[in-house]
C-alpha cells in the first residue's frame, strides 16, 4: 500500500513537527506502527517529475521533462520501454492497481484540429496549447491569451498508453491535479464520461496562490464535481481493498491522493476542524483517509502483513497561504527553508513513514538520507525481483534500514527544482547549482544554473549561511560527482545509460555549470 500525498509539507504532520497546529492523529498512528524517515526526499520539488522518479527508480531529470510539470493533455512521460515499480511487482505475482491523480501524461487519441465549436468557443481568444506548455514538456509563455488544454482530444477513443501499459492491472483516477484540465474521470483506458462543458478561471497558472478554491479553465465532464473527487477516489480504494482481501494473491495499491493540492475544498464535515483555516481542514481530511485505510486493512486482517508506505510528492504549495498559517503558529515546511518548487529542503524533504510489522519495529525513526526513488530497489530486494542494468538507475535499497541496522546506505543524493536546477548533497554538504531557489517562475535568461550556494546541513539545516566561498575543494568534488552521474546516465553501479532528449535541439540549460557542456550536448543531440 503506497499513499503519495500531493503538496503535503513536512511540517504538516504532527509526528514530524512538534509545533504543528494540525494534529494528524491517524498518520501519527501509522508512524507509531512503523518507522519515520526524517531525511527522506522526493527526486524533485514538483509533482510530475517526482512521480516519475518514484515509479521508475530513476532521477526525473533524465526524462524528456527537464523543468516544470506535464499538462493534463500531455503525452506519456514514462518511456514505453521503461519498466516501472508496478511492472516489477506484477512480474512477481502481485495484483496492481492505481487510484487517484496520475499526472504523468497519457496516450490520448488526438483529433486533427482543436474542437472549439463543440464547446461554443471563439478560437481567436485562445492560445494553441503548445505555445505555453507543450505536450513535449517545453514551456513558452504567451501573454494575453487564454490557454486551454484538451481541446483536440477524441474522448470517445481509448487511451493508447497509460497506467495499464505501465504495469497496473487497474486504474481509476484523473489525468492530473484537481486544478488542471481536462476534468474527467478515467477508468482503465477509457474516459468514464466525455466532457461537454467549460469551467475554471482563465490564466490561473499565472495568478498563483491567491486562488485557493479555483482551478484552471478547461473542459469538464457533466458529473465531474471537484469537491467530490477526493471522496470518490477514497471509496474506490476501500472497495479495492475489499476485493483484494477476498483473494489469495498479494497486491500493490498505488494511491496518489489529490489532497492537499489546490483547489482547497474540504468536505463540510472537516470545515473548521483544524482551527487554522481551510488548508488545515484539508490536511485533516487526508489524515482521516489514512485512518480509514488503516482500519479497513485491520478489519480484513491484512494490516499486520502489509507494507504500508506514506509520503508526499514535494513540499507544501504556496496556495496553502504560508503567511496566514505562520501568523497562526503553523509552518507547513517546519523549520526548513522554501516550499514546493524550491531547491531548498522545504521543496523536497518529505514526511515518509513505512509500516511493516514483520520487519520494521514500531515507533522507530531513521535519520539516514534516502530518496523516494529508493522504494523501487527496496521492494525488488524484498520480493526477490531481478533488476536489469537499464532500470532503477538511481535507486538504492533501504532494506537494511527497515531491518533496524544503523548504517548509511546513500553516499549522496541529487535534487531538482521547479525550473530544473540541480542540487547535490553528500553527507552534510549540499551544493545548489541554481540561483534564487529555482522556483517555477524562474526560467528566464537572468537565471543562472551555476554553483550558487553551499550549505553545511549539520550546522545550518535552515540553509541560511551560504559558505560557497570557503570550500572550493568540496564544491569541485561535488560537481565532479554530479557530472559523472549526468554523463553515465546513472548514479548506481552498472553499465552507462542514456538520458532522454528534451526537444529537437537537445538544449539543456540546467547543465551550463558542467565542464564539457557543449561537447556533451552535441553528443546528447545525436
Amino acid at each position: 500500500m503506497l499513499i503519495l500525498a500531493d503538496d503535503l509539507g513536512y511540517g504538516d504532520v504532527s509526528s514530524f513537527n512538534p509545533d504543528s497546529k494540525i494534529k494528524t492523529s491517524n498518520i501519527d498512528a501509522l508512524a507509531g506502527a512503523g518507522m519515520r524517515f526524517m531525511d527522506s526526499h522526493a527526486t524533485s520539488a514538483l509533482c510530475t517529475p517526482s512521480r516519475y522518479g518514484l515509479l521508475t527508480g530513476r532521477y526525473n531529470w533524465r526524462s524528456r521533462l527537464k523543468s516544470f510539470v506535464c499538462p493534463g493533455d500531455s503525452e506519456p512521460l514514462i518511456e514505453k520501454s521503461r519498466r516501472t515499480m508496478a511492472q516489477m511487482l506484477k512480474d512477481q505475482g502481485y495484483q496492481t492497481a492505481a487510484v487517484g491523480k496520475w499526472h504523468l501524461g497519457l496516450g490520448w487519441h488526438l483529433k486533427d484540429e482543436y474542437d472549439f465549436d463543440r464547446f461554443g468557443l471563439n478560437a481567436d481568444e485562445f492560445a494553441v496549447p503548445e505555445t505555453r506548455m507543450g505536450r513535449d514538456g517545453n514551456f513558452d509563455p504567451t501573454i494575453g491569451l487564454i490557454d486551454m488544454e484538451g481541446l483536440d482530444i477524441d474522448y470517445s477513443k481509448p487511451i493508447a498508453h497509460g497506467p495499464l501499459q505501465m504495469g497496473f492491472d487497474y486504474f481509476y483516477g484523473t489525468p492530473a491535479s484537481l486544478d488542471q484540465p481536462p476534468f474527467v474521470y478515467i477508468e482503465n483506458d477509457r474516459v468514464v464520461e466525455e466532457p461537454t462543458e467549460i469551467t475554471g478561471v482563465p490564466g490561473l497558472d499565472r495568478i498563483g496562490a491567491s486562488q485557493q478554491k479555483a482551478w484552471q479553465i478547461g473542459v469538464k465532464a457533466p458529473h465531474f464535481i471537484h469537491e467530490e473527487v477526493p471522496a470518490n477516489m477514497q471509496n474506490k480504494v476501500l472497495e479495492l481493498i475489499e476485493q483484494f482481501a477476498e483473494g489469495d494473491r498479494p497486491f500493490f495499491l498505488y494511491y496518489p491522493v489529490h489532497l492537499v493540492h489546490g483547489p482547497i475544498l474540504p468536505l463540510p464535515e472537516f470545515e473548521g476542524k483544524s482551527g487554522i483555516g481551510d488548508y488545515g481542514d484539508w490536511v485533516l481530511q487526508l489524515d482521516a483517509y489514512v485512518g480509514q485505510i488503516t482500519d479497513k486493512l485491520k478489519e480484513k486482517g491484512l494490516f499486520g502483513n502489509t507494507i504500508f508506505i506514506f509520503t508526499s510528492d514535494n513540499g507544501a504549495s504556496g496556495v496553502a497561504d504560508f503567511s496566514s498559517l505562520i501568523k497562526q503558529g503553523h509552518n507547513p515546511s517546519h523549520h526548513f527553508r522554501g516550499h514546493k518548487s524550491d531547491i531548498w529542503e522545504g521543496g523536497h524533504r518529505e514526511p515518509t513513514i513505512v509500516s511493516y510489522p514483520p520487519m520494521i519495529k514500531g515507533g522507530t525513526s531513521s535519520n539516514h538520507m534516502v530518496s523516494l526513488s529508493d522504494l523501487y530497489r527496496t521492494l525488488a530486494e524484498l520480493t526477490g525481483a531481478e533488476i536489469g542494468d537499464n532500470e532503477a538507475e538511481d535507486s538504492v535499497s533501504n532494506l537494511t534500514i527497515w531491518k533496524g541496522n544503523e548504517q548509511s546506505i546513500r553516499n549522496d543524493i541529487v535534487h531538482s527544482s521547479g525550473n530544473g536546477g540541480f542540487s547535490i548533497r553528500k553527507g552534510h554538504w549540499k551544493l545548489n547549482l541554481v540561483t534564487d531557489g529555482g522556483g517555477m517562475d524562474l526560467i528566464g535568461p537572468d537565471i543562472s544554473f551555476m554553483p550558487s550556494e553551499l550549505f553545511d546541513l549539520s550546522r545550518d539545516v535552515k540553509e541560511l549561511q551560504n559558505v560557497i566561498d570557503q570550500h572550493p575543494d568540496i564544491i569541485e568534488s561535488l560537481m565532479n560527482d554530479l557530472k559523472d552521474y549526468v554523463k553515465n546516465g546513472r548514479s548506481t553501479p552498472g553499465g552507462p545509460q542514456q538520458n532522454e532528449r528534451n526537444n529537437p535541439t537537445g538544449k539543456w540549460r540546467q547543465l551550463e555549470w558542467m565542464d564539457g557542456y557543449g561537447d556533451y550536448i552535441e553528443e546528447f543531440k545525436k
